[in-house]
């Protein structure tokens, strides 16, 4: 397996999986079956479900753990004393930063010297299309995601609400949207910097994240501008959720020193609403909220 010196994969037990370079264990057809396999999708949770499936038929490989940005993807079950055996893969665009993964092998056994080459083998197959799924992943997430708060952006926010109207027609559901705007917020930046504002907005997203389910979803438009996804809700959790944040943001030191509170407009999905008709709702209580003195939540 030739690998470039961006994209050479390295291990505390990777030595054997250049052995016998010369002498390959797979036929053309089996290779040729895997890679179409490999080739079939560019999901990575997916890619790494069909990857151990494929593995664990030829080698006693108990499950796989895929790690890279800021997730952890993991199929199989790891068994007591396994053998673990990680292998770093570096991604990316071969001009830029290069991007770090790593892929956790688990065995139930120590490979023999034959299964060793099995295992580079394949693993030369799928490190292919797990570069190009990685790098996919990597780009996708550059376009649907605010670089400063690592929030959801306006085109996250479009894509996940057409989502949530297509699946709360089809199964009778409603679900909350609050939209929030920090009052003071350009005091911030026009005393103490741009630099200090964006402290605030990372708090704020810190907020919400702690604030919300799994489930939930936040967003920024940009600017001090967020909103709120709350999955099967209604008037009274929206409520509920949205005080919780208020009151968070109340008590922390940050926003305390800064005067900065929120203002906040809240809906829920009824049926015929739009992306549009629900989130001008909802903005429009907003736009309230901050008329009738800030730091309130309004709901319409």
């Amino acid at each position: 397996m030739e690998i470039s010196p961006m994209t050479q994969e390295t291990s505390s037990n990777a030595a054997y999986l250049n052995t016998d370079a010369d002498v390959t264990v797979l036929t053309m057809a089996e290779s040729a079956h895997i890679m179409r396999a490999m080739l079939s999708s560019i999901d990575l949770e997916e890619l790494i479900n069909d990857y151990f499936i494929i593995l664990s038929d030829k080698l006693p490989c108990s499950s796989l753990k895929l790690s890279f940005a800021d997730k952890v993807l993991k199929t199989g079950k790891s068994k007591m004393r396994s053998r673990i055996m990680k292998i770093s893969i570096y991604y990316g665009h071969p001009f830029g930063t290069p991007q770090h993964a790593q892929l956790s092998y688990s065995f139930a056994k120590v490979l023999t010297p034959v299964q060793r080459k099995l295992l580079s083998e394949i693993h030369g197959i799928f490190a292919m299309s797990l570069r190009h799924a990685l790098e996919y992943y990597r780009i996708s997430q550059l376009a649907t995601k605010d670089m400063l708060t690592g929030l959801g952006n306006r085109n996250s926010f479009n894509e996940s609400i057409s989502k949530l109207i297509s699946i709360s027609k089809r199964n009778e559901e409603t679900f909350g949207l609050l939209v929030f705007d920090l009052d003071n917020f350009k005091t911030v930046n026009d005393r103490f910097g741009h630099q200090e504002g964006d402290q605030v907005l990372i708090a704020f997203a810190e907020i919400l994240n702690h604030s919300l389910r799994d489930s939930d979803h936040a967003f920024r438009f940009g600017g001090d501008e967020f909103c709120c996804l709350l999955i099967d809700s209604n008037p009274k959790a929206n409520e509920m959720v949205a005080n919780r944040i208020t009151n968070a943001i109340n008590k922390h030191p940050l926003f305390m020193q800064h005067g900065v509170s929120s203002s906040v407009g809240a809906t829920s999905f009824v049926d015929g609403d739009s992306s549009e008709s629900i989130f001008s709702r909802a903005d429009s209580a907003l736009y309230a909220a901050k008329e009738s003195g800030k730091n309130l939540f309004i709901a319409a």
